[in-house]
């Protein structure tokens, strides 16, 4: 099982040989692409040889490259490697309508519950409030719980006058985590033959990635409860330290029904559940991830 995220900040070539990628430095590194599950490239400095990339998505590696502001801007997605691609297309796109409000309703609970939890583990107030609020999702949370819950979530746990929309390092750190969730999602998805913009919630038709966005759901307070710790308006930046270190959340250990996986993982088991969700039309199926405190991952 692939366990390593690699985090290249520094000038570099890239290269495959005898199934190890080349980091060619100062000085040389070699590792095994089969333990390999991200690369993050954050430097503009970077080469990189078409058969490395080529090599890297036929292995479901989730490749990274960044903008001019080293915010995740891509990621190379595999096509092509599942053995079933129209079968499981076809179950995709015939999930009944029920099912799809009640897998909704299960993804918003616990996105609400989790985020009660994170407000728990920083000392916050309203978590009664948000644990209300989520007794009382309905199937498609036609209620609208899910915003009734954001709206007091982000102000408590980040203080009053927090707003998404504004311009400052806590939000800029959170949009980092959530795009590198957002990345090993989408290349999950791919990997076991869905389509990424046929959401169960989501439908925008300017977003390739509606599935992608109904499923990060409940795994976006693990990046909340990073932030809130780590992160204060007097930072000013998001430094590459911060960088690194929500790139490592992808280690963090998750509980998924009493059985406990790194946070990458924890993506695909909830992605390999949908995948259930469709072949048997079933919202019961789909396993969703719980907040617990923050700790790397062991593999025994």
């Amino acid at each position: 099982m692939a366990f390593r995220n690699i985090y290249i900040e520094n000038p570099a070539k890239l290269s495959i040989k005898k199934r190890q990628l080349i980091i060619q430095q100062e000085e040389m590194y070699t590792i095994p692409v089969d333990d390999i599950l991200s690369v993050m490239i954050e430097t503009k400095q970077c080469s990189i040889t078409i058969p490395t990339i080529s090599f890297l998505a036929e292995n479901q590696v989730a490749l990274f490259t960044c903008d001019d502001r080293h915010l995740p801007c891509s990621v190379l997605l595999p096509l092509g490697n599942h053995s079933r691609k129209l079968q499981t297309l076809h179950f995709q796109m015939n999930l009944l309508k029920r099912t799809k409000k009640r897998i909704w309703k299960k993804i918003i609970q616990q996105k609400i519950i989790n985020q009660a939890q994170c407000l728990a583990l920083n000392g916050k107030n309203q978590v009664a409030t948000l644990l209300d609020l989520a007794s009382r999702v309905e199937e498609g949370d036609q209620t609208f719980c899910e915003s009734q819950a954001a709206q007091i979530y982000f102000l408590e746990l980040f203080g009053e006058g927090f707003n998404r929309r504004h311009d400052h390092v806590q939000n800029a750190a959170l949009n980092y985590g959530y795009s590198i969730l957002r990345g090993v999602i989408a290349r999950d998805i791919c990997a076991y033959g869905l389509e990424p913009a046929f959401g169960v919630f989501h439908r925008n038709e300017l977003n390739p990635f509606n599935l992608v966005d109904d499923l990060i759901e409940p795994f976006r307070p693990y990046v909340d409860l990073w932030v809130a710790k780590n992160v204060y308006l007097e930072d000013l930046l998001l430094t590459s330290k911060m960088k690194r270190e929500l790139f490592s959340l992808l280690f963090t250990k998750v509980p998924i029904e009493e059985e406990y996986h790194s946070l990458a993982n924890g993506l695909k088991k909830t992605t390999a559940s949908f995948v259930s969700c469709c072949k048997n039309n079933s919202a019961a199926l789909l396993k969703v991830p719980d907040l617990m405190v923050l700790r790397p991952h062991e593999y025994e």
